[in-house]
């Protein structure tokens, strides 16, 4: 079961949610503990349970154990000071202390396949329908940590965005075209390096025939140690192939480290700059 989760708290969320229920034949379900409601559908194959959840989104822990998903997406806000038009996507997890839910020093499993499709949608979508934002995939970071495949997908970055009825639709549309046309054969990658936002990984997985799940930054690499370099490559959805490095986003001595690690693990390292995108 594909499982859609958003919170009460967040209304980006509710607005994406709503749009879902516009667009897909959903059945409301009686709810059950920290759920205020759920409804139950059917994507192509795929058995989908939307909920609204009660607590904010970055605190709902152990949803694996509660739903047993073979996915969790969760659809939410995004904040910035900038206030940007902004579509993201993002695996969850902490490299460091959990500031912002989840557990320290943990990693969900990047479903990396997923976060491409949902990039390339976006970004389609938002040109078809002539949307002013931006469409990025940023860094693994932040709670909840479920430990089964699972990403966000999110409107920002004010409250503006938040309640913009075209941009929840785009997204609703987007987690709806996913469920549909992910592709299996993408190489499947990690990415190191660069900035909290990753537009050179946002490029490498609109333009080419690889997928990046997991992004470490230039900010978490001082904490990139055999613990969580191990999490990386295990904690992805299908077999790993590719480190690929932003060369001059990270100091010599944590390139050397990652290299040695990604040689010792049979997995491949690239460099962004030798990557062609358009």
């Amino acid at each position: 079961m594909i499982v859609i989760v958003c919170s009460i708290q967040d209304p980006a969320g509710m607005n994406i949610s709503k749009k879902l229920r516009e667009k897909v034949d959903f059945t409301e379900a009686e709810p059950k503990e920290r759920e205020k409601e759920r409804w139950i559908g059917k994507i192509v194959k795929d058995d989908v349970l939307l909920v609204h959840r009660q607590e904010d989104i970055l605190y709902c822990n152990d949803l694996e154990k509660v739903y047993t998903p073979e996915l969790i997406i969760f659809a939410s806000r995004h904040s910035s000071t900038t206030e940007e038009p902004t579509l993201t996507v993002h695996v969850p997890g902490n490299f460091g202390e959990a500031e912002y839910g989840g557990l320290p020093r943990t990693l969900s499993i990047a479903p990396s396949h997923y976060l491409k499709a949902a990039l390339l949608n976006l970004f389609e979508i938002k040109n078809e329908l002539g949307l002013e934002y931006e469409v990025s995939q940023e860094q693994t970071h932040h709670g909840p940590t479920p430990q089964c495949p699972s990403f966000f997908i999110e409107i920002g970055s004010s409250k503006k965005q938040w309640k913009d009825e075209a941009a929840g639709s785009a997204i609703a549309q987007t987690i709806i075209n996913v469920l549909k046309m992910v592709n299996k054969d993408w190489g499947i990658a990690a990415g190191f390096g660069g900035g909290h936002y990753a537009p050179k990984f946002s490029k490498i997985n609109l333009d080419t025939d690889m997928s990046v799940g997991h992004i470490a930054s230039k900010y978490v690499a001082p904490l990139l140690d055999e613990h969580m370099l191990s999490q990386i490559v295990n904690k992805t959805l299908g077999k790993l192939k590719f480190f690929i490095l932003d060369w001059k986003g990270l100091k010599s001595e944590k390139r050397l480290q990652i290299v040695e690690f990604a040689e010792n693990n049979d997995v491949e390292t690239l460099k962004t700059k030798d990557i062609i995108t358009t």
